[in-house]
């Protein structure tokens, strides 16, 4: 005979973290529970944050009713994002096993900000009449430099612009002990140009305020090298420090885009930058859940 599967009852908060072998303590307990409005959480190695970020998003998906992809969770290494991931379909998969309800997470943005912010560009939701445009070319860490390195792009950056007789000594003393090595040159002119990126600096607008002539010369080879990036070829390219600019600036341009997530957690605050804050409060701008 075939017969209705009787309702299992879901099981209790506390009753997973018994399962789990996971005795919160009060300001762990505190943070999970909490699911209105902003909260910040000053926490030492060890303390056990990961825990308490993974266990708060179940609490939101489990006990609240969220969609995995109405919630926003970043990090900032792939180890930690991976320990995000695979932490949460585990916690999931055990309240899975009890009450037979799947959970699905292959859509909620979950990663490294810099892996959200190229994800956030190639999705439809974040732009009007979901008419999303062709996404850059995105240059690795090595991919910038080499770009940089290249002897015909590096002389064409450095054209006409007066750094003296060696523009790579020059650039090095700038920066540190003096060297004529082009590769000197380059990493320091990298380690420049993704700090005024993240800053969101605009070069027209800083470059008389820099404090040497060097320092002034090298922020007008930072606008040559963003206008090389869009102009140079038929693909648009960008650099890691740009492709949060480049996020920023879609979520800026298109209304509403700060209700698409109900909640915005970010692992690891304490090193986010200028482009990756404004990029977190745009996003939680419409619910005020960060």
């Amino acid at each position: 005979m075939l017969g209705v599967m009787p309702r299992v009852k879901a099981p209790t908060l506390k009753q997973l973290w018994d399962e789990a072998g996971f005795k919160p303590n009060p300001n762990q307990k505190e943070a999970i529970l909490h699911t209105e409005g902003p909260l910040y959480l000053p926490a030492g190695p060890g303390s056990g944050k990961t825990r308490v970020l993974l266990w708060r998003t179940l609490n939101l998906i489990v006990f609240h009713g969220l969609k995995p992809e109405e919630i926003y969770l970043s990090t900032f290494t792939e180890k930690a994002a991976l320990q995000l991931r695979e932490g949460l379909r585990g916690l999931l998969g055990m309240v899975t096993s009890q009450t037979g309800q799947p959970y699905d997470i292959s859509r909620m943005y979950v990663g490294t900000v810099h892996s959200l912010c190229q994800r956030l560009i190639l999705d439809r939701r974040f732009y009007p009449n979901r008419q999303r445009r062709r996404a850059p070319a995105l240059l690795d860490d090595l991919g910038q430099y080499f770009y940089l390195y290249k002897q015909s792009q590096w002389r064409k950056l450095l054209d006409g612009i007066d750094l003296g007789e060696d523009p790579n000594l020059t650039i090095s003393t700038l920066f540190g002990p003096a060297s004529t090595s082009r590769h000197k040159a380059v990493t320091n002119v990298i380690g420049l140009f993704n700090r005024l990126s993240e800053e969101v600096v605009d070069p027209q607008i800083i470059k008389d305020r820099a404090d040497t002539v060097t320092l002034r010369r090298l922020i007008k080879v930072y606008g040559r090298y963003l206008e090389s990036l869009t102009n140079d070829g038929e693909v648009r390219r960008t650099d890691f420090s740009l492709l949060q600019q480049s996020a920023l600036q879609l979520l800026e341009d298109s209304p509403g885009t700060g209700s698409i997530f109900k909640y915005v957690i970010v692992d690891e605050y304490q090193d986010t930058n200028t482009v990756q804050e404004r990029i977190f409060f745009h996003l939680a701008a419409g619910h005020k859940n960060i």
